[in-house]
């Protein structure tokens, strides 16, 4: 079985809460944020159509930010600016983005939640359903996969590249891309990319669920969702930043305590739940959330750097690569 990114992915379709553009805002121009929105949703539309929704389970219930009653300034901060968010938008999806959507806190039980601002436009997949269909899709086309098999280095020649396996094994091929995302490092180690560890858990099915949708925490840095029956949260890198930089696929006690916490606390404050699993997957990123694409020689490219938006461009990024080497 596959067992990169993609596999561990919480399955977000979505391009951009508004605390996140914000912050963006700041540092880097209108027209640069909204190439980057463009960019995450065209791949999204990309994947949908690639794929076809029902074979992933996409849901289009949209999305929701979500204020505690410690965050009253990063609300008004966002409230002042939600005018001007959906203005610059407005020409990518010719109605209002985003709307505050207060009503919502006691329709989904939330507690300690003061304020919501709700996307109508994002959604959710099933990313073991998205891993099925695109190996299906590949393979009708003959391609060989070899999962499990890890690269340990590679060797430019003239006439081709040497690939070297940690096994010991060699092979050579004329086209080599690198898109192993945040563990592209060690094969590319002078390219601006560091691995950022993403932990995630889920719940035994709860019954009567309320909660339907995906929602965002603390500018971002907490995320969940429903899935059937279940509640799928993630995030907490933000507790300790040093540590969670790292390919390692573990979960820590830090982290996965905060996570229940929130469920207990503030998701589901008077619900009784059990966790049932708990993993954790490894991002791509660097100083800017552009992907990076490029040839590294005559015979290599890589396609890495999704910032945490690997559902919403890769199929993007994909296409970009192999045009490198028509």
């Amino acid at each position: 079985m596959p067992a990169g990114a993609s596999s561990k992915n919480a399955g977000f379709a979505c391009f951009g809460i508004p605390s996140e553009l914000l912050s963006d805002l700041k540092r880097n121009s209108i027209e640069e944020i909204i190439s980057l929105v463009e960019m995450r949703n065209k791949g999204l539309e990309s994947l949908l159509k690639m794929c076809g929704k029902t074979n992933i389970d996409y849901f289009p219930y949209g999305s929701f930010e979500l204020f505690t009653n410690k965050e009253k300034k990063l609300f008004k901060a966002c409230e002042d600016k939600l005018h001007h968010l959906n203005q610059i938008l407005h020409p990518l999806f010719k109605k209002k983005v985003y709307e505050i959507n207060n009503e919502s806190i006691s329709k989904f039980g939330f507690k300690n939640v003061e304020n919501i601002i709700k996307n109508k436009f994002e959604g959710q997949i099933d990313t073991g359903k998205m891993i099925t269909r695109l190996l299906y899709l590949v393979r009708k086309l003959h391609v060989t996969i070899l999962n499990g098999t890890d690269v340990q280095d590679f060797i430019d020649t003239s006439n081709s590249c040497e690939v070297i396996l940690k096994n010991g094994f060699k092979f050579e091929t004329k086209q080599l891309i690198v898109a192993t995302n945040g563990f592209a490092k060690s094969l590319l180690p002078n390219l601006e990319i560091a691995p950022a560890r993403a932990q995630v858990l889920i719940t035994k099915p709860i019954k009567k669920l309320r909660i339907t949708g995906t929602f965002h925490l603390e500018e971002g840095f907490y995320y969940f969702r429903n899935i059937n029956s279940r509640i799928l949260i993630g995030g907490g890198r933000n507790l300790d930043f040093k540590e969670e930089t790292t390919t390692k696929l573990a979960t820590t006690t830090l982290i996965q305590n905060k996570l229940s916490e929130l469920l207990k606390e503030t998701i589901l404050p008077d619900t009784k739940f059990e966790i049932d699993y708990r993993w954790a997957g490894i991002m791509g990123v660097g100083s800017s959330k552009k992907p990076l694409i490029g040839r590294h020689s005559t015979h290599v490219a890589y396609g890495i750097r999704m910032g945490g938006m690997g559902v919403a461009i890769g199929s993007l990024i994909g296409k970009e690569i192999s045009d490198l080497f028509d």
